[in-house]
């Protein structure tokens, strides 16, 4: 689906840039036996933008070993030698490359100081994703791509935090949600009725916290928690009546489905890949009018002090370590007015 990556190119081409060229990511990790889990690979409901004077390309074939540097350039020397003069074809003296995930083909482009400027939007802990000699070999590319880029962009405080040592090329620059997605109610809603539905949206991964979930649906058995999303991760054998799976939407049916809720539900793990994550349904669930009910992790710490007192005093009883907050109607913020700001700053010299 359309996520930071394609509204970043969406307002690139809006203020100025003639031609995008998108190189999809390759795996940057060995296999492992969380492949082999049933549905991690399954294609997942469409819903993305679709650009003019964007252009696509794959590295293929390519072998999957990056993290062990020389075999993969080894083996795998033909496709980058390829993709890279695809690359250098298309750029001309005013070409920016932006990096979404770094890899050793990232730097090996930015190692030809062939562009005007180079920029690194930091969206995760990407090592943290990874074990052993693959979380390795992350944060080695990532070290390398933040030294080597003139720009660094932060999608939270903990990730502006973690490239401290480069401060002086970092810049902030918050999640947001989708243009269009806030919707206008006909009810208000209301929280002291007896059955309320709690429901969450996206996917359900390693860094779901069942345990915060199975609580909640104990303290409010004639409540609904509605879960949609692809199941990415083995659930428990044994949840509360009133935990309901749903399958995968596209992005252009969530707002209907946040239609349907009264309260959205962020639950993640606190853990080294939740610690750096400003969660894009914090802001779709915001900006439908909804309270939102979340563990405190990453920005959300951040997002929950900004707020004054009374619109985090929570109605009705949750979990141990939640983090409530209150209806709203004015927390609209779109990928267009997020890039629009970093834009206006001169962040990025586009011409």
């Amino acid at each position: 689906m359309s996520q930071r990556p394609h509204y970043f190119i969406q307002h690139a081409l809006h203020a100025g840039i003639s031609e995008v060229l998108w190189i999809n990511p390759y795996p940057g990790r060995l296999p492992g036996l969380q492949d082999f889990v049933p549905g991690r690979h399954a294609e997942e409901p469409s819903g993305r933008l679709k650009l003019a004077h964007l252009h696509i390309e794959s590295v293929r074939p390519i072998f999957p070993v990056e993290p062990f540097h020389h075999l993969f350039k080894l083996i795998n020397y033909k496709t980058l030698k390829q993709t890279i003069e695809k690359i250098v074809d298309f750029k001309d003296e005013k070409t920016i490359i932006a990096i979404g995930k770094p890899s050793l083909l990232a730097i090996e482009l930015c190692k030809k100081q062939l562009w005007h400027q180079i920029i690194f939007d930091a969206m995760d802990n990407y090592p943290a994703f990874f074990t052993g000699h693959s979380s390795k070999s992350m944060l080695k590319n990532e070290e390398v791509i933040a030294d080597l880029a003139d720009i660094i962009i932060c999608t939270s405080h903990p990730l502006q935090g973690k490239f401290s040592q480069n401060a002086s090329k970092v810049h902030l620059c918050l999640n947001a949600c989708t243009p269009g997605f806030a919707l206008k109610r006909n009810n208000d809603i209301d929280l002291s009725k007896d059955a309320l539905t709690f429901g969450y949206v996206g996917t359900i991964a390693s860094w779901f916290d069942w345990d915060w979930v199975i609580e909640l649906a104990s303290l409010h058995p004639s409540h609904k928690i509605r879960l949609v999303g692809p199941l990415k991760t083995l659930k428990p054998k044994e949840l509360p009546a009133n935990i309901f799976f749903e399958k995968a939407i596209s992005h252009d049916d969530v707002p209907e489905f946040l239609a349907e809720i009264d309260v959205g539900l962020i639950p993640f793990k606190k853990n080294s890949i939740t610690h750096y994550v400003d969660p894009i349904k914090y802001y779709e669930y915001r900006s439908n009018g909804l309270p939102v009910l979340s563990t405190p992790f990453g920005e959300m710490s951040w997002h929950h002090a900004e707020l004054e007192s009374s619109n985090t005093l929570c109605p009705f009883e949750v979990p141990k370590h939640s983090l409530y907050f209150g209806p709203s109607d004015t927390h609209h913020i779109t990928w267009d007015m997020r890039f629009a700001e970093l834009f206006k700053n001169s962040i990025m010299k586009l011409v």
